[in-house]
């Protein structure tokens, strides 16, 4: 999250009602390392993303998730060429609650070409009430156009990292903006607040009926790559994310509290903002007496992430794609319909 809605904490101690045991597990993330065209084969996902507070999107050539874009996509929400879900929409099958498709099948239907179900709308319709109407094309043109406005604005939220994926080495950076790939060498001064995990940052997102409250810990954090070293200033605006489990726990209010966190020698990408400036104290392997400083900064957030940049890309092209095919079809849908009826 590029910003905390709640008072960030900086001593390291847990916050809130939550537990200061190690309790596993209980929400993840899993990539198939399998690729078709940079996409994985199979991506599932559950639970809320700790960085944002939100549920993430599935993305993948199967997808599995509470929200799910794929060719084939299973969830509450899934878009895809075979969607199964609460509310699926479908290019070719939509099946679920409220579906929509070339062939629908739900309690509420819409099919480009046939439909079934209690409310059935489609040329061929099986139900207890029918009815030829265009709704197949509205459900294609507004799930469409929402996915293409969640796409682009993820896609400006995250352009300092997407627009420069290749990293370039740390004793290359100048000043203005960068991306670097390196190891954390900080040690671990922290402790987060839900795990007791050793860590060196850590990010907590408490959500309940009317709260979504953002904590976290970490101040300059040192990183390198072989070529040198460089700052990260996790107290300044930063969005992090990461591909991995992260630990959550329900507290007493009816809320979750759910965490994630950095610690010594993981691998990361950062981009953003960075200043080179001299520091008499840095040794080697920092060049020459001069230290990168990598800060965010309100409307140029940096972003630190432990997943490949290509495969960040890849699915928000697959993404917008997808909602542009979408909105294409149901513009097609609606113009066939008004020459047919």
């Amino acid at each position: 999250m590029a910003a905390q809605a709640g008072s960030a904490r900086t001593d390291g101690e847990p916050a809130g009602p939550v537990d200061s045991a190690d309790p596993a597990p209980s929400s993840f993330e899993y990539r198939s390392r399998l690729k078709v065209f940079g996409l994985p084969l199979v991506h599932v996902v559950r639970g809320i993303d700790p960085s944002s507070g939100r549920r993430p999107t599935a993305v993948g050539i199967i997808a599995v998730g509470q929200v799910a874009v794929g060719v084939i996509a299973i969830g509450q929400v899934a878009v895809g060429g075979i969607s199964v879900g609460q509310a699926s929409i479908g290019l070719g099958w939509g099946i679920g609650q409220l579906a929509f498709g070339l062939l629908a099948a739900g309690q509420v239907s819409a099919g480009l070409l046939g439909a079934a179900g209690q409310l059935a709308f489609a040329p061929h319709a099986l139900g207890m009430v029918t009815d030829t109407g265009l709704f197949v094309a509205m459900g294609w043109l507004v799930t469409g156009l929402m996915l293409a406005a969640a796409s682009i604005r993820r896609r400006h939220r995250l352009r300092s990292l997407l627009d420069t994926p290749s990293p370039t080495r740390i004793a290359s950076v100048r000043d203005g903006r960068a991306h670097v790939e390196a190891e954390v060498v900080s040690d671990d001064k922290l402790r987060a607040p839900l795990s007791s995990r050793p860590c060196v940052f850590w990010h907590t997102v408490h959500v309940g009926p009317a709260l979504r409250e953002h904590e976290r810990s970490g101040g300059t954090v040192m990183i390198g790559d072989g070529s040198g070293q460089a700052c990260v200033d996790f107290g300044s605006e930063v969005i992090f994310i990461r591909s991995d489990g992260y630990r959550e726990i329900a507290g007493p209010d009816w809320a979750l509290h759910i965490e994630t966190s950095l610690a010594r020698g993981e691998s990361l990408h950062v981009a953003g903002p960075v200043t080179v400036t001299p520091d008499p104290s840095a040794g080697a392997p920092t060049r020459g007496g001069v230290s990168p400083r990598f800060e965010g900064r309100r409307g140029a957030p940096l972003i630190v992430t432990t997943r490949n940049p290509f495969a960040i890309r890849t699915e928000l092209r697959f993404a917008a794609g997808f909602a542009w095919t979408l909105v294409a079809s149901g513009v097609f849908a609606a113009f066939s319909w008004a020459l047919l009826f």
